[in-house]
């Protein structure tokens, strides 16, 4: 008895692993392909923006949803399938005049299904093992979707099959662990969390964009590729490991939200420079706080104030894909201004949470003196 059960943990732990991965993999297909499609299709506005920015936005508002949490199983199989016929739909509709129709409504369903695999989730990522190597393997697979089988990148056959595994593995594990999930609340974020997440779709979402500000650094399509997805996928496991290696006092303090807001800040002070080490720097200074804010302890973050689900959700459309669908309609006329100053807007979002943060600790232990 002892041993069918240790089978069966081995097995469920092995299926958690796998749903990681899977998650992972939902999620940066989402950002590269859906931009990239959007991209091919010449859409006339926001400069192909648009279907990653509706995609963002419906997992915005749909994430931590009571409906989310309560449906049963064979919701997120089907929501996953959806988004397959979806993917062939487009392959087939190419030069149909609905086409981008189809596309936005696939994003609007690739948005409710990643919704519900992030709420659905009772697991972090960072927190399964000392190495986080699901979020590493994921790029290697969407790296290998790139340029495979002929050479095209992301063919349709390709990425459909990285998202029929996928929708079995998403599937299996749900409906293994139905009954054990315990309740989500909803999201009920503040301004210091919201921050990077979005500064780090803004710089996915915007990577195929001919005229933004990482196209100066004269970096072919495929380069953009790979140090896009490096950053969003190695950075964070790099960084959770050296802070769990030579760090581990950070991953469980409030100090890491000083660290987060600072490296924002400095990215949007590196904009003053014209250099390729400016270039390179508010790049990966915002990534680096991505990462950080990745690799925290969730629980370290309940001492701080925190806005109400709506407000929360209201700020992170702002700060994210309303900034993003701006940033898409302006750069045609503008070029890499429109990214840089939506940069700057976290940095000094940023800078004036690390003031008020600062001030309301110095504010504390003035009345604890007092008293």
């Amino acid at each position: 008895m002892s041993d069918k059960l240790a089978t069966l943990n081995h097995a469920l732990r092995a299926l958690t692993h796998a749903r990681e991965v899977a998650h992972w993999l939902v999620l940066l297909l989402g950002w590269l392909w859906l931009g990239q499609q959007g991209t091919i299709l010449g859409w006339s506005f926001a400069s192909g923006v648009l279907a990653i920015a509706i995609w963002w936005a419906v997992r915005l508002l749909c994430r931590g949803g009571a409906w989310a949490f309560k449906s049963a199983p064979w919701v997120i199989g089907l929501l996953g399938a959806l988004t397959l016929c979806g993917v062939y739909g487009l392959k087939n509709l190419v030069a149909q005049p609905w086409t981008l129709g189809v596309l936005l409504g696939l994003a609007v369903v690739w948005g409710l299904w990643s919704a519900m695999i992030e709420t659905r989730s009772q697991v972090s990522t960072f927190q399964l093992g000392n190495v986080a190597w699901h979020p590493v393997l994921a790029a290697a697979l969407v790296a290998c979707c790139w340029q495979w089988p002929d050479g095209t990148p992301f063919t349709n056959g390709a990425v459909m099959v990285l998202l029929a595994v996928c929708t079995v593995v998403l599937y299996a594990h749900d409906r293994c662990t139905a009954s054990g999930t315990q309740a989500c609340y909803g999201s009920r974020a503040n301004l210091q969390t919201l921050l990077a997440p979005s500064s780090m779709g803004l710089m996915m979402g915007t990577l195929w964009l001919s005229n933004t500000w990482c196209a100066s650094l004269g970096w072919s399509n495929e380069e953009m590729f790979g140090a896009h997805l490096a950053l969003m996928a190695g950075l964070p496991t790099l960084t959770a490991f050296l802070i769990r290696t030579a760090f581990p006092s950070l991953a469980a303090s409030p100090l890491q939200i000083y660290v987060i807001l600072s490296l924002l800040a400095l990215g949007a002070l590196m904009l003053l420079g014209d250099s390729l080490v400016h270039s390179i720097l508010v790049m990966l200074l915002p990534s680096l706080a991505w990462a950080v804010h990745c690799s925290r302890q969730r629980s370290t973050v309940d001492a701080l104030p925190r806005h109400k689900p709506w407000m929360a959700r209201s700020l992170a459309l702002l700060l994210g894909p309303v900034l993003l669908v701006w940033v898409g309609a302006v750069s045609p006329m503008q070029g890499p201004w429109a990214m840089q100053t939506a940069l700057a807007l976290m940095g000094l979002l940023a800078a004036g949470q690390l003031v008020f943060l600062w001030w309301r600790r110095q504010g504390f232990y003035l009345s604890l003196s007092a008293t």
